[in-house]
């Protein structure tokens, strides 16, 4: 078994997004870095003089392929000392007109996929006696949106399961955080905003500058600021920090 000099992470998402700004920052902080996802990643990262990376498709709500991803980490590398779980989808829908299938994907993925991957790789940080675990969550946990409602409960439940995983998994000196956004500039985002603006009969434009004006700050996060919260409670920096929800938000749940 090749046993890394370097630490190691699992980044699910890592294809786009606040995902594929999380790996690169791993990666630029010197792990190793397996990145996994549905999609083909936008840019295959290869070894850097910091960090090596390397890409492995899995769906995050199908448990076999969970159990496959792990098992080839652990048979590659030997350890898993961090997890981020980025992996998300959204549904921008009235709840009334919102089918059971919608309902069970968007729980499947949000709240499953985290489930999943830590029912899986808990154990084996159990035994190692150490681990970070940093899920996201976001701002729709806190504050209300309209079309959002079901996509908050998941992303609620997400903290609600970190603030109580915390507390179990501390006897084994593991930690575990979220991290809630605002709004950030990725494909997902523009995508909804794009929904949207069908809905409201409004330009991209404006429903971009409404929900602009929702952060305090006056403009969207960049990916790269994300991955830079999730960073740090990954980091021996944030060593006496478990069970928090870190609110990258730009100020908007605090209006």
């Amino acid at each position: 078994m090749d046993q890394p000099s370097r630490k190691v992470v699992i980044v699910t998402g890592a294809a786009r997004g606040i995902g594929e700004a999380t790996a690169k920052r791993f990666q630029k902080d010197g792990y190793h870095v397996i990145g996994a996802d549905i999609l083909d990643p936008s840019s295959l990262k290869q070894s850097t003089p910091n960090g090596t990376y390397e890409f492995v498709r899995c769906d995050v709500s199908d448990e076999s392929a969970v159990v496959n991803l792990i098992r080839s980490v652990i048979a590659n590398w030997g350890q898993i000392d961090v997890v981020a779980n980025i992996a998300g989808i959204v549904l921008v829908k009235p709840l009334i007109k919102t089918d059971w299938s919608e309902f069970q994907r968007i729980v499947n993925v949000n709240l499953g996929g985290i489930f999943l991957i830590l029912k899986h790789v808990l154990p084996i940080m159990q035994k190692q006696r150490r681990g970070v675990v940093v899920n996201m969550g976001s701002v729709s946990g806190h504050v209300g949106q309209v079309d959002h409602a079901l996509y908050g409960a998941t992303k609620a439940a997400v903290i609600g399961l970190c603030r109580g995983l915390a507390w179990e998994m501390a006897p084994y000196k593991i930690r575990v955080n979220s991290v809630s956004p605002g709004s950030v500039d990725t494909p997902m985002l523009r995508g909804d905003i794009e929904i949207e603006s069908k809905v409201a009969s409004r330009s991209y434009a404006e429903i971009r500058r409404l929900r602009e004006s929702e952060q305090a700050l006056g403009r969207w996060a960049k990916p790269d600021e994300i991955a830079a919260a999730v960073a740090f409670l990954a980091s021996d920096e944030a060593s006496f920090i478990t069970g928090t929800d870190l609110l990258v938000d730009g100020g908007w749940a605090a209006r």
